[in-house]
């Protein structure tokens, strides 16, 4: 194979993997702890539709992290601030965003770190398509 028909592969290759779709996860850390979160349907929510925020996985560097004793909350708010839920969090929490706009995800909570608990405040933005 000559050097042209090698570059020619290569952008093909290059475009066909730039067509698959990009599902991603935001991986947001804070004192310690690593959370991903991840919105269904595939990070794309549509408003006025039913969607899932789900806690993909909660790491920490040091400590322990448990949802029985984490003492999570999660709060969502519009671009202007309205809060549209605010409670306990658990892994997967349904929520219907009410018009297309910007939203702030928060998750917050506590991990045991050398006997001593230890708060994190997540904090992630998403944008809800119109329908």
């Amino acid at each position: 194979m000559n050097r042209r028909s090698t570059s020619v592969l290569a952008g093909a290759l290059l475009a066909l993997l730039g067509a698959v779709p990009a599902w991603s996860h935001d991986i947001i850390t804070n004192n310690g702890v690593t959370v991903t979160v991840h919105v269904d349907p595939n990070d794309e929510p549509v408003a006025t539709q039913p969607a899932t925020i789900v806690i993909e996985s909660v790491k920490t560097r040091m400590g322990v992290f448990t949802w029985k004793t984490c003492k999570c909350t999660l709060a969502v708010s519009d671009s202007s601030g309205k809060v549209l839920r605010q409670g306990p969090a658990t892994q997967r929490t349904p929520i219907v965003f009410p018009e297309p706009s910007a939203y702030q995800l928060t998750f917050a909570g506590r991990v045991k770190r050398n006997g001593v608990w230890r708060t994190f405040k997540i904090v992630d933005a998403l944008r809800a398509d119109a329908p």
